[in-house]
């Protein structure tokens, strides 16, 4: 699932550090650089993750933090700090964790790894079906299939028609989470449960989902990759 991501941080070296690194572990993720807390304040964008740096100067993360959530700012707030002193006003501000400084690979790969298992078990879109407006929860999906013009995005209890394509889709969702197997299907990787040379068994339905074989190294690898990323948060 592709994310808005911030990364709120006085010092330009250790920002660009964090967002080069995030890009690591999710490529899709767009993420966007605030030198200062009133920067971010008035840039009045809807993120999901923000990074956010307590000791800077001018308005401090913990204000900033503040006034976020004043502005019914839901998305996850991840501290950046070097002091743990900031943990119990941390609560107040309903922040997702900390990351001390300088932050370890390991421990930036698993708050973006919860965090986002968190954000798209929550997240939703609204479909439209026959007229009718359809709520579906993103972790849901097991997969799309594309017919002509159309796509009909199936989960374990509906077939929803909709007027997307698959390339809209994959810009959509991303491909941390999805994959495209075949020109006519792209299925959730988190929902795979066995993988043949020509076929994937998906979790939730007993349709085998055919992959074509130009693409059956490819998607071995991304599921692979995905289990390697999400296997001991799962």
């Amino acid at each position: 699932m592709q994310l808005k991501v911030v990364v709120c941080e006085d010092d330009s070296i250790i920002s660009n550090d964090i967002k080069n690194r995030i890009l690591e572990v999710r490529p899709d993720y767009k993420v966007d650089i605030y030198n200062t807390g009133e920067e971010l304040l008035l840039a009045k964008k809807n993120f999901d993750i923000v990074f956010l740096d307590i000791e800077m100067q001018g308005k401090d993360g913990m204000t900033v933090a503040k006034e976020l959530r004043t502005t019914k700012f839901t998305g996850h707030i991840i501290f950046l700090t070097s002091h743990t002193e900031f943990m119990p006003d941390a609560f107040k501000v309903k922040a997702f964790r900390f990351l001390n400084k300088p932050v370890q690979m390991e421990k930036l790969k698993e708050a973006i790894v919860e965090s986002e298992k968190e954000i798209l078990t929550n997240k939703k879109i609204i479909l439209i079906d026959y007229g009718v407006e359809v709520l579906v929860n993103i972790s849901d999906i097991l997969y799309i299939e594309a017919q002509k013009n159309k796509t009909t995005v199936f989960t374990p209890d509906e077939a929803i028609e909709t007027n997307y394509t698959l390339k809209y889709w994959l810009q959509e969702l991303g491909t941390a989470d999805f994959f495209q197997v075949h020109k006519s299907y792209m299925v959730s990787l988190r929902h795979i449960k066995k993988m043949d040379s020509d076929c994937i068994m998906l979790h939730g339905t007993d349709v085998s989902v055919p992959v074509s074989r130009r693409n059956t190294g490819a998607v071995k690898n991304a599921f692979f990759e995905y289990v390697k990323i999400n296997a001991r948060y799962m």
